[in-house]
């Protein structure tokens, strides 16, 4: 059994109840401390009323200040009228002279402690005194008022009046246990509600990963198809789909690319095995082995072109062809790139013209040159004799705009989109038996690419060609 933690709904869940728990906790004590605080202010404001309805009916007689034998605390009625005094076990009331000795006390004194003589003196001073006093055992608290008792513009002695808290105790125990009770249980449905949830919420990626473990490389035309809206899951489930469809189409690609390639080494090797059996099959004469050595170094010669241009489109997909920009002077580029091309133009009896402005650009030499000789070979071989192929160049808002222009029979509208693809030939204008094999314009396409530039072709059938690759960062100057 996997470890529980490693699952995201328990993992969300359990962040969840953490959270609610804080707020939970945060929540209850803010309750109890206002709770707390406004029943003692009622306790306070009690005895206030209290103090103010005995005062009054305190009388002095003989410099002895005394309360009617009748009068013990006093219980107020709705309008605030205090009535007939009756006794009270959680109120008391002590009454001082002016020297502060205790001349009443309604209280318990086993079960209430006494007051401190210097909580009586202040009160003798004229200013009232709060003070919490606790009982002889300890297990209840009183809130205790002393209050100056003034007879004609004189403190003639105390009144103490204390309340016990125990309601207020009571009422906040009540709080902590109904706290105590209800936050574990809300907790505990918050875990199972978050679980619900999250099962809920994530059942999608459940499906997700179904779907993908049924997904494999020999069967990449499966899709998750999910009608989930525009979410996080639902945006997770179609990134998943169009990740799938790249995947195919590259997948597909490489399927091509090794069926087209396989295709193309087989053709010279087929040829040149045909040609060394015929040699073979009976004795000859020297000449005729050597037409055949001859022919054997010519297929050689094209293997080793097409294997150079299938491992540099291997290395341009692993991006193990790094650039090294340098800066260069595209006449001079063009014009070295011109003369390693004019053989084969002489061969074909087709002209080389070149005309351009004085510009710089920033690029791979090696690589750029590599792009130029391929579009020049392709203008070239489909060029008739006494045709014309020429390399202008423009700078345009920073940009080199290079063309490859020749008066060839032109490339079908039909087959533009596709020439720069791998092993792709037009009927018309390639055949094997010029030696292409259809990846130099792939070649030059990933070069101008690697540059962050681009190119196209422009063509009418019968009108020549031309193509124009675009590359960033030059400086004219």
């Amino acid at each position: 059994m996997g470890n529980p933690l490693r699952s995201i709904r328990v993992r969300l869940t359990l962040w969840h109840v953490v959270a609610l728990a804080l707020l939970l906790a945060v929540f209850s004590a803010g309750v109890y401390f206002a709770l707390r605080r406004e029943l003692q202010e009622n306790l306070d404001n009690s005895l206030e009323s209290r103090v103010a309805a005995l005062l009054p009916l305190v009388e002095v007689s003989g410099g002895t200040p005394r309360l009617p034998p009748n009068v013990a605390p006093v219980e107020l009625d709705e309008d605030g009228d205090d009535e007939a005094p009756e006794p009270d076990d959680e109120v008391f009331v002590r009454l001082f002279d002016d020297t502060g000795a205790l001349v009443l006390d309604t209280s318990e004194t086993d079960e209430v402690g006494q007051l401190a003589t210097a909580d009586v003196a202040v009160a003798l001073e004229g200013s009232p005194q709060w003070l919490t006093l606790s009982s002889e055992d300890e297990d209840e608290d009183f809130r205790v008022l002393i209050a100056p008792v003034v007879r004609d513009g004189e403190v003639v002695g105390a009144l103490a009046v204390g309340e016990s808290d125990e309601d207020v105790a009571e009422a906040l125990d009540a709080l902590l246990t109904i706290v105590g009770v209800a936050l574990p249980l809300s907790l505990l449905a918050a875990g199972g509600v978050g679980i619900f949830l999250s099962s809920r919420a994530l059942a999608p990626i459940d499906r997700i990963t179904r779907a993908a473990r049924d997904i494999s490389a020999a069967d990449l035309g499966q899709r998750l198809d999910m009608d989930l809206p525009d979410d996080e899951l639902g945006r997770l489930a179609r990134t998943f789909d169009d990740m799938l469809e790249r995947l195919d189409d590259a997948f597909r690609r490489q399927r091509q690319f090794t069926a087209d390639a396989s295709h193309e080494l087989r053709t010279p090797l087929s040829i040149m095995r045909g040609q060394i059996e015929v040699a073979l099959a009976r004795p000859r004469g020297p000449d005729e082995y050597v037409e055949t050595l001859e022919a054997a170094a010519e297929q050689t010669e094209r293997l080793i072109a097409l294997t150079t241009s299938l491992l540099t489109l291997a290395r341009a997909d692993a991006g193990r062809i790094p650039l090294q920009p340098e800066p260069l002077e595209v006449r001079a580029l063009v014009e070295l790139t011109v003369e390693q091309a004019r053989h084969l133009a002489e061969e074909r009896g087709v002209a080389l013209a070149v005309a351009g402005p004085e510009a710089w650009i920033e690029a791979d030499t090696t690589l750029l040159i590599q792009l130029l000789l391929n579009l020049l070979d392709n203008a070239v071989k489909h060029t008739p004799s006494g045709g014309q192929v020429r390399v202008t160049w423009t700078t345009e808002a920073d940009d080199l705009q290079l063309k490859v222009t020749d008066t060839g029979e032109g490339i079908p509208s039909e087959h533009l989109p596709h020439i720069f693809d791998r092993f792709y030939r037009v009927d018309v204008a390639r055949n094997r038996s010029e030696g292409g094999a259809g990846i130099g314009l792939a070649i030059a396409r990933w070069i101008a690419e690697a540059h962050g530039g681009t190119i196209s072709a422009t063509s009418r059938p019968g009108a020549g060609s031309t193509f124009l690759v675009t590359l960033p960062g030059t400086d004219a100057s």
